[in-house]
């Protein structure tokens, strides 16, 4: 009950406390310490009407009272003395005289207000038949001769008077006692409840001086993580890279430094087959490998976006180079790194750059290693290498290429050439490859410049749909001529992975009214292996839309024979890399006899490219290849010159 109390009040108070600080709480120590003023200030006006009639009534009721008594007992005393004989005449009169009148102002001093009290009329009239009796005294005593016993009888009656005049001072004096009793009672409960509230109002100070004293420490302790935060990786607690740049900018002229960018090779593949917790996991992982190896060589680990790390080195020290640190790494990720219930097995990629060689700043620093980084991912990752100025001077050419790229379509820069396929054993040609050919100013850039740039920057989505349009269009003209030849397209991965591929391909089909049997639709051997079900099922509504379909570059991948029965496809096409040696009886041979037999088996045409030579044929012949494709016959054709190459005999 009491957490719960303190929680809903602290869930009360963090709004406030957030929006105000601790202004707050000075504001509730003024507002508390003001609402005690107030309450103190009525409970003191209560008090002091409590004390003022004590002071000013009471206290001094009581003095009186008791001279009162002393009074009418004196009086009593004079009265006996006369009759004594110890006073005469004159001296009576005098001392009677002057109680008399001490008594008089002394029943005078009492409040107005009790003048009309009962008790107080019951002493004046006492007082009243006092004076009485004193003057029939008198008056007895004068008599000649004295009359003794009305004297006696006067002093009996005036003692009794006496008595009762005695007994209503006391209980007046009970009365007035009682009644500063009571008042001193109320009094003190008053002082009482004030006293309480100072000590709440000492508490209350004291629970806020803890609160400021915890917020001051909680705030110190925020901005500590704020500023820790700020200059670290929030996973892996590494440097980040506004820390890099600020280490760079003050290196000032304490060259040489090696700064070298780290990138996790296959990173993405990790992380989309495993989910984004288990790249986390594997990059605190890593973070554990690298870092000890990183401070041994007197270096700074830091961590940069996605799976990219920097590390900053103090080239001064000639015993520890960064190629050994590249190698020690490499090393280091040499044992498997168990996540997610998976063993995965990394490399890295490393580009390197010298400061103030290749750049005085971070920002040039960071783009240089990156231009290494690129070269070294180009050629498959997993090493070192420095920047060089060349790269810049690539990586330049490469933008303005991709810039011109875009525009390549709507400046008309694209054309379809076409290379002929061949039945071995009539030596006819049966159908054509498209193959996409760029001119751009005036020169044709090599396929192998642009189709990875186009692949990389998403423009083959856009260029893989002209191809096929423009492929189709061209197969249906020669529908038209009586001329038909299979047309076979090549299908790029991510075209093949867009999720409206099918739906273009229905839509050109259409459009171009061309016989889809006569369209064959390349797919490389390494596509149609990633998500083999999903493969499975868009090759087979790809075939149920009446084309053809192939398996292009067969043998550089990892195909399945499991799944390569199940794949709805027409052809094989063995890649060049195996007919490039082609010569009876050798390894390369052994394994086109195997492709062109399991081909067979499996109900399918078997085509190889790269022939070149007529002892490619030969063997190719000899092995029983269906079709053949290479210079052997034609190079790639522009479509004039095709046209003039069908209308030819082949030799």
């Amino acid at each position: 009950m009491r957490h719960s109390l303190t929680r809903r009040c602290c869930q009360w108070l963090k709004p406030l406390v957030s929006q105000f600080g601790v202004y707050f709480f000075f504001a509730l120590v003024i507002g508390l310490g003001l609402l005690l003023s107030i309450v103190v200030f009525y409970s003191g006006k209560q008090v002091n009407a409590v004390i003022q009639p004590l002071v000013n009534e009471s206290v001094p009721i009581l003095r009186t009272i008791s001279e009162l008594k002393t009074k009418v007992t004196e009086r009593q005393v004079i009265m006996n003395q006369y009759f004594a004989y110890g006073l005469n005449q004159a001296q009576f009169k005098k001392k009677y005289a002057d109680n008399q009148l001490a008594l008089t102002q002394l029943l005078q001093q009492s409040h107005p207000k009790r003048h009309q009290h009962p008790r107080h009329l019951a002493i004046m009239a006492l007082d009243d038949n006092a004076k009485l009796l004193a003057t029939r005294l008198e008056q007895a005593m004068q008599a000649t001769p004295v009359d003794t016993d009305e004297a006696r009888a006067i002093l009996v009656e005036s003692a009794i008077d006496t008595n009762a005049f005695l007994s209503e001072l006391d209980h007046s004096f009970v009365d007035v006692s009682q009644e500063i009793e009571t008042a001193s009672r109320h009094s003190l409960r008053d002082v009482s409840v004030m006293i309480k509230l100072v000590l709440a109002y000492s508490l209350a100070i004291v629970v806020i001086a803890i609160l400021v004293a915890y917020y001051i420490h909680a705030r110190q302790r925020a901005e500590k993580k704020l500023a820790h935060a700020a200059r670290h990786d929030r996973l892996t607690d590494l440097l980040n890279r506004r820390v890099f740049e600020a280490d760079i900018a003050a290196l000032g002229d304490t060259p040489p430094y090696a700064v070298i960018l780290i990138a996790i090779d296959r990173f993405q593949r990790v992380q989309g087959g495993l989910g984004y917790e288990a790249g986390d996991e594997l990059l605190v992982a890593v973070t554990a490998r690298l870092q000890p190896i990183i401070q041994q060589f007197g270096g700074v680990l830091y961590r940069f976006e996605s799976s990219y790390f920097a590390a900053l080195l103090d080239l001064r020290g000639e015993d520890r180079p960064p190629e050994l640190l590249a190698k020690a790494l490499h090393d280091t990720l040499q044992s498997g790194i168990l996540i997610a219930g998976h063993e995965l097995f990394l490399t890295l990629s490393m580009g390197g750059a010298i400061y103030p060689q290749d750049g005085n700043d971070a920002v040039t620093l960071i783009r240089n290693m990156d231009a290494a980084l690129e070269q070294v991912q180009q050629q498959g990752g997993n090493a070192l290498r420095y920047y060089d100025q060349e790269m810049n001077a690539r990586a330049l050419e490469r933008l303005a290429l991709e810039a011109d790229l875009r525009y390549a379509i709507e400046r008309n820069q694209l054309q379809l050439y076409f290379q002929p396929q061949a039945k071995i054993d009539a030596l006819q040609i049966v159908g054509v490859e498209c193959l996409i050919r760029w001119h751009h100013h005036g020169q044709l850039v090599s396929p192998i410049e642009f189709i990875p740039l186009a692949e990389e920057s998403g423009l083959i989505i856009p260029m893989g749909e002209w191809i096929l349009r423009t492929a189709c269009q061209q197969a249906k003209a020669w529908q038209d001529a009586g001329t038909p030849l299979i047309v076979a397209i090549n299908i790029s991965v991510r075209q093949f992975q867009h999720p409206h591929f099918l739906s273009l391909v229905r839509q050109v089909l259409q459009t171009t009214a061309v016989d889809p049997a006569w369209i064959e639709l390349e797919i490389t051997e390494s596509v149609v292996m990633q998500d083999a079900d999903h493969t499975i099922e868009l090759l087979q509504q790809l075939r149920d839309l009446g084309v053809m379909l192939s398996i292009d570059d067969f043998g550089t991948g990892y195909s399945s024979l499991s799944y390569l029965r199940r794949f709805p496809i027409n052809k094989l096409k063995i890649d060049q890399s195996f007919v490039g040696n082609l010569v009876p009886g050798n390894q390369d041979a052994a394994i086109v006899d195997a492709i062109i037999r399991l081909g067979h088996n499996l109900g399918l045409t078997v085509i190889a490219e790269g022939v070149e030579t007529e002892a490619h044929l030969a063997v190719l012949a000899q092995l029983h290849c269906d079709e053949i494709q290479g210079y052997y016959f034609s190079r790639p054709l522009p479509l004039a010159e095709l046209t003039r190459f069908l209308s030819q005999p082949m030799a």
